[in-house]
């Protein structure tokens, strides 16, 4: 007969601890925002209680937050004077941000600004605790050194937080590439939550990024999206549906090799060309079963040009 293994002694002990004896750190990960924490203490409120329990640990005869931010200023919002809590063994700041950084990692509804943020916070933390890591050192694949140092952290990073290299290494660069300044006006807006539009913009010069976000914050919004917005700088407008395809096939033939580029074009105009020609010889046939009074007002509402091109023909 199998005995069954106590499951208290594998769960968490859960305390609880008076709100006057948590000390909040100055330098959080992730964005403090005012209005979701009023929505959790609805909820908090409607179902009777903190689903799950914030975490601390000990600095001294103090406790200081580890993670759960968002629910500890709910319940304070509710009068509350102590909440539950989980005992983190971490000893230092690092280990602290680590695991702060690793649980809101694994929240499915992370913004995306957040997200480029922890990562960053991820990427220094881990080569602070494990400096073997930082620029590939004795790291990297088969043992030898890598040269590009967010590829060094990812190696090691993507296995434990179950992201692909790609993303940590693309969130990295947009954070590290938006201005502070941009960084602040992004959070709590749309644009923090749409990771495209973020690595448009953090692909632009420092001045360009204040005036793309001068365009999608305008009151009322003179853009919707950053590639429309970068438009407008450029052309001083939105283009049309038709104009942005244009501008795509352009961009696209411009990106490929010469070679291809120009079999493409040749290929494009070819079929331009049998295009117009069958297009012509449609509009010779109309025209031919015209009236004379029929044709008259054709002419008459196209005057202008059919003179330009009697002209450019030499028959007048």
């Amino acid at each position: 007969m199998t005995q069954t293994a106590d499951i208290s002694a594998i769960l968490p002990v859960i305390d609880e601890a008076k709100l006057a004896d948590i000390d909040i750190p100055e330098d959080r990960a992730r964005s403090f925002d005012p209005d979701e924490a009023h929505g959790l203490a609805v909820i908090i409120d409607q179902t009777g209680g903190l689903l799950h329990p914030i975490r601390l640990r000990t600095v001294g005869n103090r406790f200081r937050l580890v993670a759960g931010l968002k629910r500890l200023e709910a319940v304070r919002l509710l009068g509350w004077t102590a909440i539950p809590f989980t005992l983190s063994n971490v000893e230092s700041d690092d280990e602290a941000r680590l695991e702060e950084v690793m649980e809101n990692l694994a929240r499915p509804k992370l913004k995306a600004l957040d997200r480029c943020h922890h990562l960053v916070e991820l990427k220094q933390v881990y080569e602070r605790l494990y400096p073997e890591t930082k620029n590939g050192a004795n790291g990297g694949v088969g043992g030898k050194r890598n040269e590009n140092e967010i590829f060094a952290f990812s190696l090691d990073a993507a296995e434990k937080i179950g992201l692909s290299r790609r993303s940590i290494e693309l969130a990295v660069k947009i954070w590290t590439n938006l201005t502070p300044a941009s960084r602040k006006r992004c959070t709590g807006t749309w644009l923090a939550d749409h990771q495209a539009g973020l690595k448009q913009l953090s692909e632009q010069s420092e001045g360009d990024q204040v005036k793309v976000l001068d365009i999608l914050f305008a009151d009322p919004p003179k853009a919707t999206n950053v590639p429309d917005a970068l438009t407008i700088l450029e052309n001083g407008r939105v283009l049309t549906h038709t104009e942005k395809k244009i501008a795509a096939v352009k961009k696209t033939l411009k990106e490929l090799p010469p070679s291809v580029a120009s079999d493409v074009a040749a290929a494009s105009n070819a079929a331009r060309l049998a295009e117009m020609q069958k297009s012509i010889a449609t509009l010779s046939r109309f025209f031919g079963k015209l009236e004379d009074a029929e044709l008259d007002e054709v002419v008459e509402k196209n005057e202008e040009r059919i003179i330009a091109s009697l002209k450019r023909r030499g028959r007048i």
